[in-house]
């Protein structure tokens, strides 16, 4: 696995408020991992969703705010959200700067249609082609 520099991943559209940058995927060589960065804009949405797999969700600097629950919490750096598979969840940017975040799956290919269901709202941009 080589090291992967983060600001040197192309930046995608991903929804409104929000860009992601691929980090670590088959790309990369991984065949069990993938790990995607996220920035945020406050009021940002990513609507209820659940995937097959468990997620680990690092707040890197900013603020979100995490469904989980049936309940809201804010979310920052120094914690970590952890999803088990099936579990649904949203997020939103929360405070009054961009939030970067760190996804991590254990396989390479999460944010496609075979690992995630939306349960409302529409799937992101470059839906299966993250």
């Amino acid at each position: 696995m080589p090291i992967v520099r983060i600001a040197d991943q192309p930046e995608a559209a991903w929804r409104p408020g929000q860009t992601l940058r691929q980090v670590i995927d088959s790309a990369q060589g991984s065949r069990s991992l993938s790990m995607q960065h996220f920035t945020v804009e406050p009021g940002a949405k990513t609507p209820l969703h659940r995937h097959d797999v468990d997620e680990a969700l690092l707040p890197l600097s900013g603020q979100i705010s995490v469904y989980l629950d049936d309940a809201w919490h804010a979310v920052g750096p120094g914690e970590v959200c952890v999803f088990p598979a099936g579990t649904p969840h949203g997020f939103t940017g929360a405070g009054d700067e961009p939030a970067a975040i760190l996804t991590v799956f254990p396989v390479p290919d999460a944010l496609t249609d075979v690992h995630t269901t939306y349960l409302e709202g529409e799937p992101p941009i470059p839906w299966s082609e993250p």
